[in-house]
């Protein structure tokens, strides 16, 4: 963890056994997410660097995190293709082997699961990966809500606008899309970094 203002190392983290992949603070700053290759879904304490306890069961490798605006409410995907929505407090004392900060699971992806976005109302997530399509779900049903297509391959990047009327893609097949995130009209398809066609080819 680092300062912002300068760069200056905070402390190291060493709770985890494996790659960390993706991190997300809560709402009030004061902790946060991590989630990597070990399964776990990390909660840390962000002043002390403290870990305070795993938010979920262990399943399968995990690459995504996103947070609710408002709320410390989580979703985190992986390598068992399904997303998975917390709470990053226990409600109650929990026994071993209940799963009491589990709100609910949505609908298994085409592949493992890369990226995810939670839409600044608070209304919806984005859910992408390894198939060749991005699912948007009510973040509070649970229903899959529309899904835009047109990359060839992996997805690895999505995230909402501010306002949430738009939702950009980028994946292995080099183009970043932008969709109406309302209904996934394709609005633009670009590459983002320009290319020139030189006598040896194309740099």
């Amino acid at each position: 963890v680092f300062e912002t203002s300068g760069g200056r190392e905070l402390y190291k983290m060493t709770s985890h056994e494996n790659w960390v992949l993706a991190t997300v603070f809560g709402v009030d700053s004061k902790r946060f997410v991590s989630v990597g290759r070990d399964r776990a879904a990390k909660l840390v304490d962000a002043e002390k660097g403290q870990f305070l306890e795993n938010v979920n069961q262990l399943r399968s490798e995990l690459s995504a995190v996103a947070r609710h605006p408002k709320k410390d409410v989580i979703v985190i995907g992986g390598e068992d293709r399904i997303p998975y929505i917390y709470t990053m407090d226990r409600p109650r004392n929990i026994k071993v082997g209940e799963e009491a900060t589990l709100v609910r699971k949505l609908d298994a992806q085409d592949g493992p699961i890369y990226a995810l976005d939670w839409s600044a109302d608070g209304q919806r997530i984005a859910v992408a990966g390894a198939g060749k399509q991005v699912n948007i779900y009510d973040a509070e049903s649970g229903a899959k809500l529309s899904s835009c297509t047109g990359h060839s391959a992996g997805i690895y990047s999505v995230a909402f606008s501010p306002d949430g009327s738009r939702l950009a893609t980028g994946g292995f097949d080099g183009q970043v899309r932008i969709y109406n995130a309302s209904d996934c009209t394709l609005q633009k398809a670009m590459v983002p970094v320009p290319l020139e066609t030189s006598a040896g080819g194309t740099r």
